[in-house]
């Protein structure tokens, strides 16, 4: 019955031995850590090796998105202060679809990379792609590409009517063929998701028209005795005559058939003329009594001169 007893006590002494063991082994392995997530600070005792286990141990759930720290496979340590950043939701609106991406802070940049959204050189984001992102937004891509389209028009080319002197009335003459010109006219165009959002137009001349050019005759024609004659104006006029006085004419010629004196003002001394009645004739010569419309005639004799007496002519002052 002693013996009995004894080996009781024995193994009673051994079993508290293996928990006295056991109590300094878990005490050893013990690590108190501090875990601050959602706004919140939990202590916790735990035996875990990594900061993954132990969140695992407490029931406090991650995903990979979230922002740990220290990371997730780093050692425990007693003392360790571990930091859990919740990640949060970004939409993104590009190329007509909806995008979402699970994010701690962040840049735009690297949001649309993470959702695989390469931006263009052109292409608008907003938020601008520097922005840091540190709370749930929405990120809109805006398309944006620019297109060039060139065009050659042609350029109507214009008559123009010119009157020419030398060319009797009525009649018409083709100085110069027309030809088309060609402008090159560009329009950029910018297109905003498919949109045109606004156009220029550019015009650059490449070929100047060449106009058509058509001249109109001015020239005043008469003809007397199958003879033509162009003139430039046409009088009507008392006509006289006179005869050899042995003086000069006014432009120092010898008077003789075939000269008239006329009123300088009216017309030029020099001027050839034609007078119905009489003649071929040239205006050299001026008188006292020849003022206005009225012409003196020179004829070879007094008798003629006579003879002619005082009548009303049409004169033209020819070409």
């Amino acid at each position: 019955m002693t013996l009995l007893k004894t080996h009781r006590a024995l193994l009673c002494m051994a079993v508290f031995l293996i928990f006295a063991v056991a109590l300094g082994i878990y005490s050893y392995l013990e690590k108190d850590v501090v875990v601050q997530v959602d706004g919140k600070t939990f202590n916790i005792s735990t035996c875990a090796n990594t900061v993954g286990e132990a969140l695992k141990e407490a029931d406090i759930k991650v995903i990979p998105e979230d922002e740990i720290s220290p990371g997730i496979d780093e050692k425990l340590v007693d003392g360790l202060n571990i930091r859990i950043k919740r990640a949060f939701d970004v939409k993104i609106l590009s190329d007509g679809k909806e995008y979402t991406v699970k994010t701690t802070s962040d840049t735009v940049a690297n949001l649309l990379a993470k959702a695989h959204i390469l931006i263009g050189e052109k292409d608008k984001v907003k938020p601008q792609l520097d922005t840091y992102i540190s709370a749930p937004v929405e990120v809109v891509v805006t398309r944006v590409s620019q297109k060039v389209v060139e065009e050659i028009k042609t350029i109507a080319y214009e008559t123009v009517s010119r009157v020419d002197p030398d060319i009797p009335m009525g009649q018409k003459k083709v100085l110069q063929d027309g030809e088309n010109g060609q402008e090159k006219i560009v329009t950029t165009l910018i297109i905003e998701n498919g949109q045109i959002v606004s156009k220029n137009t550019t015009s650059t001349v490449i070929k100047q028209a060449k106009p058509r050019i058509i001249l109109t005759g001015s020239m005043l024609v008469a003809s007397r005795g199958g003879v033509d004659f162009a003139y430039t104006k046409k009088l009507r006029m008392l006509a006289t005559a006179y005869t050899h006085t042995g003086n000069l004419t006014a432009m120092d010629t010898k008077p003789r058939v075939g000269v008239a004196a006329v009123d300088p003002d009216v017309i030029p001394l020099g001027s050839r003329l034609y007078i119905d009645g009489y003649g071929f004739a040239r205006a050299e010569d001026t008188g006292g009594a020849i003022k206005g419309n009225k012409i003196d005639l020179f004829m070879e004799s007094q008798s003629e001169a006579d003879r002619y007496g005082r009548k009303w002519v049409t004169v033209y002052v020819l070409k």
